[in-house]
């Protein structure tokens, strides 16, 4: 006599199939990384809080010379800075980008006319006190902005070996870092 092994083999292909539909890929995304360039990147565009050029230690005693002169720590500051650094010619080039925008920017930023979104750009709204030549000129560098903004999170994306379809992720990251106020 012989049974019918129909039901078994269905249910072996049903469980095979179940266990390969079930496989997830997992994207590594550096959120923690991404927050620390951003935050230097941001810093770098909108200039450092206060006067921190100006100021100057109380007192230059002997052992700060001496901590500035020990050649014994270079190599652990230079390789702790530039394992937080991320930079090639593109990102020096956006920044710049942005840091002239941002200097055009700034006193509509005060205004309230242009606005941190929070995917990582910037919109405009209340312009309605502005001519229509300075609305269209304002228009105009929201848009390069935006644009310069676009190509920047493409490039951390890529310095960080980010998948490009993360940089939508990348942008809201920076966008937290522009949404802070500018001291």
């Amino acid at each position: 006599m012989r049974k019918n092994g129909r039901p078994f083999w269905v249910a072996i292909f049903s469980a095979l199939l179940f266990a390969f539909a079930c496989v997830t890929i997992n994207i590594y995304f550096p959120a923690e990384k991404v927050e620390s360039v951003a935050g230097e990147i941001v810093k770098d565009v909108r200039g450092p809080g206060g006067n921190e050029k100006e100021k100057k230690p109380a007192k230059d005693d002997k052992s700060s010379r001496l901590l500035k002169n020990l050649p014994a720590f270079a190599p652990a500051m230079a390789w702790a800075q530039d394992a937080t650094a991320v930079s090639n010619p593109t990102i020096r080039a956006l920044k710049d980008k942005l840091r002239s925008n941002y200097a055009q920017m700034k006193p509509y930023y005060q205004k309230g006319m242009v606005v941190e979104g929070s995917n990582g750009y910037v919109s405009l709204r209340n312009t309605d006190a502005l001519s229509l030549k300075e609305r269209r000129d304002l228009n105009s560098l929201a848009d390069a902005e935006n644009q310069h903004r676009r190509q920047l999170y493409e490039e951390v994306a890529k310095a960080l070996k980010i998948d490009p379809s993360q940089v939508g992720r990348v942008a809201e990251i920076f966008a937290n870092e522009w949404q802070k106020p500018v001291r």
